[in-house]
This record gives C-alpha cells, structure tokens and sequence, in this order.
C-alpha cells in the first residue's frame, strides 16, 4: 500500500523566504477540455497546473507574492490567454500563509466563521474524523464508467441494478484526497421521482478502502426543501439536546467532470455508524442489534404495535435489520419483539414506577422523548409520532445495566413547514389522531402516563429556553444562506438529463422561504414555522422565553486526532485531507510539499 500525505502546514518549515513564495490553489473546470486556470497579482497571470492526482485543482507557486497579496483567479484557454476573470480580489486567510486555500473559481469565501447553536443538554461528539466541517462546502469529484453512470441516471428506481465503481476525490479547504474502486449508487426513496438525483459510497474497509473513519456516506439532493438548510437546521438541534445523530457537510457533486449539483452529505446509519458515532471509535464495545424502520405506506407503518412473537409476523421492508447484535439470523426481531410485547402489556393506570419501567432496563427515556421533542417542534412529517417512519432502534449494551433501547432518528427534510399540506401547527395533544394508526410510544408513554408527560413537557421548555427561539437559531439560519447562495446560484442553473420531477425552485425562493411567506408547495417559512411555534408552545406550556443566547450546559470538547485511536471525535467537523493514486486510497496537500508512505515504515520527504 502506498500512502502519501501532506500537511500544509509543514510548508511553513521549509523555506525561509515563506513571506517571499506563496503556492496559489484553484479548484475548476475549465470551459474546455484544453483550458486551465491562472492567478492574477497586479495584471500579471502566472498560469497554474493540475495532474492527473490533483485535477480539479489547479497549482502552482509565485515566487515573488507576498501574505499580503491580493490576487483573483483567471480561466485560461489552450494559449493561455484569459478567457475569464473572477469579479472580485481575494486576500489570503492569514498574515503568515505559504498558500492559499484550495478556492473554487468565482466562490469569493471558502472558510465561513458559522455562530455556535446553543447546547441544551450533556453531549458527546462521535470519533475524530477530517470531515463534515459544517464551516465549508466541499467538493467530491467522481469518475465512472460513462456507459454505466448514464445506464444509472435512466434508471433511477430500477431496484434490481448494482452498484457501479468509481474513484472517488474529496477535496476541502485543505487536502485533496482519492480513493479507487469505491461503491457508488443512487440512493433513497422519493428521491428517486426527481430528476436531481441523491447517492451513496461505500468504502470497503476489508480492502483498506476508508474515508477517515466514515466508510459509508449518503449525498442528499434536499430537492423538496428550496431552502436547503431545514435538514442541517433540524441536525444542529439534534447536536444541541446531546443525541446520537448523522453530522452533515454541504458539498459541490460533480461526475465526469460533469457538474451534479450541491448536496448535504450525511454519515450513512451502518455498522460504523454504530462504532464511531454511537459509541465514539471505541473497538472494545461489541454492538447490540440494531433495525432501521420505514414506512412504505400509509397503512404499513413502523408504529412499534406487536403482530405476534416471531419475524414471520412482521413485514421486512418496515423493520430491517442492520446489526444482528445478539439476535440469530433466522429471528433477527427477537429483542425488538420482546420490547414491543412489553409495550403492548404496559398499562399507564396500573404500573407504579412508569419512568423506572421504561428508562432502567427497556429504553433510553431522556433521549427518546428529547428526539420526539424536537419531531414535535420542527413538524417532523415523515419521522416516527406522525407516520411511523424514518428511525432507527438500538440495544445499546453500555447503557443501563445490561443494555437498552436507544433512539436513532434519520431524514430530516420535512420539517420546518417543508409537508404541505399536513405541516400545521397545533398542540402536542392534538398534532396527529392516533385512533387511526396508533404510535402507541406516543400514545401510552408521552399522552397517557402523567410522569412521563411531565418529563416530556419540561423537554419542550428546556429545549425551546435554550435553543428553539429565534435568538439561538437565526443567526445560523442566516449564515447557512449567505455560505449556500453562490453554490444554489449555480446548482439551479444546472441542465440535468434524466427522468423525475423538477422541483423548479428558484433563488428567490431560496430566500424568500426563510422569511413569513410561503413559497411554493411550502405551508409554512422556516423562521416563521420558529417564530410561531416557539411562542404558541411557551403560551400553552406557561412558560417565558428568556432573552440573550446561552449554553445551558457546557459544550463538549472537540476531540482531536490524538485523543487516541479512534475514540472521542468530532460532530460537525475537523478538517478534511486529501489525495493521490494508490490501493488503498492517498493524500496530496496542496503546498508543494509531498511526503510519501511506503507500507508503515519508510517516510521520504519531497519538495515538488
């Protein structure tokens, strides 16, 4: 296996003219396949270069620029001269920089400085990884087979189709990072009737294929949101009440040099899901059984209601598994079954200690009615209260004494107004009839046991105090939009081939749906579906919104890559590195200086 790896950093060590030699880092496309790209310092252009291990970032060094230098990108066509110039002059990130940041080409910030969101209650962050940093938007770059990557955007929902394989580039702010023969489809549900498509890699660890520590990746399209930041919003509120949840990072897709469009990308709820985020990288845990719910229709619902003791009585499309746990293959239901047997007996009027019932053996209490809280406050339409869908159970065996549930939620889109025509707002009491389809966790535990009830209502004001208010969640609202408008500019401008829908939200609508009008199919703006719901809750609950933003429990510490192997971790971010050819995948910094690992022994140091 051969590794190469390059810290930008290290530049700075290696010349003692570092104010005297700036390496300029463009990422693009040119127009034509003979283009390239160049810096321009006072009207003079310095034609930078890319490889086959870098493209699509373009470098190269100017000896004679400064820290100081103010500098703007140019495309080049196959005589080098300017075909385009960005609009604007960009400065390096700090006074002491040897390089730029890899900059896409007319993207005038790469780094964003995003306002923290408030935390609520005690958190950990999943295992350190160089990724998802929520502060930038990132680039994926693809190359696939032409015949079979077309076959694929034809046939979006044939279900029988296998994935193709592909290299797969990430490139952040920092690194450039490659990785070969990865697994790559389409992915989703309703996703599928649009013709902007979502997708998924997976990394096969067994072939020491790894995307630090995160082998399996969803891209989501966000087609039905014209916002593009309700799921990331809906994701930030999760990280705030201190539940185990995929972390997310906005990244340009582009596919045989074929622009794609701007994506969220997810962690994947898979094995490692398990290890890195549930538990924190720790290799010592053995994991219990883990099954992912859905709910196909409206009438097959992951609802929790006990059909009968063995898997036969339950439909496999509804409750999946993911991790066997102790459970054999052939009844990989049995701990799920057992658990909705004792909510089918459970009685609210006759139990004497219903919080001890639930929380000391069967399920994680606190995070359950945390993750129903905040269904509640968002108008979760497609999630568990209103249609029995879009979770995941885990029996996790470090909690409790010998283990319990643990709520794992997933697909955040339709929140914040984003279901017409079913997003309205009303009390918790009355937000869905269950007399219909019961959602009996609801039913018995949050509407018909008063203890719980209690407990539950104080989640609604603790959470609504801190974080669910306006104060706390507009100010990231705002920067959300301000860091995606040059990124949405250009996604909807995008020509895709291909069947589905077309959503035809426009950058107007972009903005607009973040204010107290409606948009579209959209019931409801996301600050106003804040606004109104915050208030009308606190009215109902007779409690007072306090003014200002604070924590009301102490942020947890952001682990680093020394916080041993694979253990604490990184919710939102960490920066990302990158990559060149090899087995097993690479890392190439953009600075000039390249180190190369043979196997695990030998280190050879290089100036390029």
């Amino acid at each position: 296996m051969v590794r190469v790896f390059a810290s930008m950093a290290g530049l700075l060590t290696l010349t003692s003219a570092a104010l005297a030699q700036i390496t300029f880092n463009v990422v693009g496309y040119p127009s034509a396949a003979t283009g390239s790209f160049g810096v321009s310092i006072n009207g003079q252009i310095t034609k930078l270069t890319a490889t086959e291990d870098t493209f699509p970032v373009f470098s190269g060094v100017v000896p004679t620029a400064t820290s100081s230098v103010q500098y703007s990108y140019v495309e080049l066509d196959a005589t080098g001269a300017a075909v385009k110039t960005e609009a604007f002059v960009r400065q390096l990130h700090n006074v002491t920089a040897t390089h730029s940041y890899n900059e896409f080409f007319e993207r005038p910030t790469t780094k964003w400085t995003l306002p923290p969101v408030p935390y609520t209650y005690l958190a950990t962050w999943p295992s350190y990884t160089k990724v998802f940093d929520d502060d930038e938007i990132a680039t994926i770059h693809v190359t696939a087979d032409v015949a079979q990557m077309a076959a694929l955007i034809a046939n979006p929902q044939n279900d029988t189709k296998t994935d193709i394989r592909v290299t797969f580039r990430w490139i952040d702010h920092n690194d450039i990072y490659t990785q070969h023969n990865i697994s790559f489809t389409n992915s989703g549900k309703s996703s599928k009737e649009f013709q902007k498509q979502a997708y998924k890699f997976s990394f096969d660890t067994d072939y020491n294929q790894t995307f630090y520590s995160r082998p399996n990746i969803k891209l989501r399209s966000e087609v039905s949101d014209p916002t593009m930041l309700r799921e990331k919003t809906y994701i930030d509120l999760l990280n705030s009440a201190g539940i185990p949840t995929q972390q997310a990072q906005y990244v340009r897709l582009f596919i045989n040099n074929q622009p794609f469009g701007l994506y969220m990308m997810v962690d994947d709820i898979k094995k490692s899901f398990v290890k890195q985020t549930i538990h924190g990288g720790d290799p010592s845990v053995i994991p219990g059984s883990m099954v992912q719910m859905n709910a196909p229709l409206v009438t097959l619902q992951a609802d929790l209601i006990y059909k009968g003791p063995t898997n036969a009585s339950y439909d496999a499309s509804v409750y999946a598994p993911v991790v066997l746990g102790n459970n054999p293959v052939t009844d990989y239901l049995q701990q799920l079954i057992a658990f909705m047997k004792d909510l089918q007996d459970y009685n609210p009027a006759t139990t004497p200690d219903p919080v001890g019932y639930w929380n000391n053996t069967r399920l994680d209490l606190d995070g359950f009615l945390r993750n129903m809280a905040i269904e509640y406050l968002a108008g979760a339409y497609d999630n568990y209260w209103m249609s029995g869908s879009n979770y995941f159970m885990y029996f996790n065996p470090k909690l409790g004494a010998s283990g319990k549930w643990q709520w794992i939620p997933t697909d955040f889109d339709g929140t914040f107004g984003d279901g017409y025509p079913t997003s309205t707002q009303s009390s918790y009491q009355t937000w869905v009839d269950l007399k219909t389809y019961d959602h009996p966790l609801i039913s018995k535990l949050i509407l018909n046991t008063p203890a719980i009830n209690a407990l539950f209502e104080t989640t609604l004001k603790e959470l609504i105090q801190t974080v669910y208010k306006p104060e706390a969640l507009f100010p990231r609202i705002m920067a959300y939009n301000q860091m995606l408008l040059v990124d949405y500019t250009w996604d909807v401008s995008i020509n895709r081939t291909g069947p589905g829908k077309v959503n035809g939200y426009t950058v107007a609508d972009f903005n607009n749906n973040l204010l107290n009008t409606t948009t579209k199919d959209m019931s409801y703006s996301v600050k106003g579906w804040i606004t109104d719901m915050s208030n009308s809750v606190s009215t109902a609950l007779k409690f007072t919104i306090p003014a200002g933003v604070a924590n009301r429990v102490e942020p947890p510490p952001k682990p680093t890559k020394d916080d041993g192997k694979n253990k604490g971790g990184n919710a939102s971010g960490g920066n990302a590195s990158g990559g060149k050819k090899s087995a097993a995948g690479s890392v190439v910094a953009s600075t000039g200086l390249v180190a190369v690992l043979v196997g695990v022994a030998s280190l050879v140091s290089l100036l390029l």
